[in-house]
């Protein structure tokens, strides 16, 4: 079995959203959707919190390297 990529997992959550949103369903099925959307929410989260963490330590060095740079001239 594959594992979920952040784009699927970011089009389920949108789908359980609009699920959501539309209603007509039970109270158990209700309760179901949101669980599991928190779930995606939070793994989405996560995921967008560790690529800003590899963002930053990417530009970090090329900050530094900019900023020696400019100390020379």
């Amino acid at each position: 079995m594959t594992e979920e990529t952040y784009s699927d997992a970011l089009r389920r959550l949108e789908a359980i959203v609009a699920e959501l949103e539309r209603g007509g369903m039970d109270l158990e099925a209700t309760l179901e959707r949101f669980e599991e959307g928190s779930k995606l929410l939070e793994r989405c989260q996560a995921e967008l919190k560790e690529a800003e963490g590899r963002l930053e330590n990417l530009r970090l060095p090329e900050a530094e390297a900019m900023i020696e740079e400019a100390k020379k001239e």
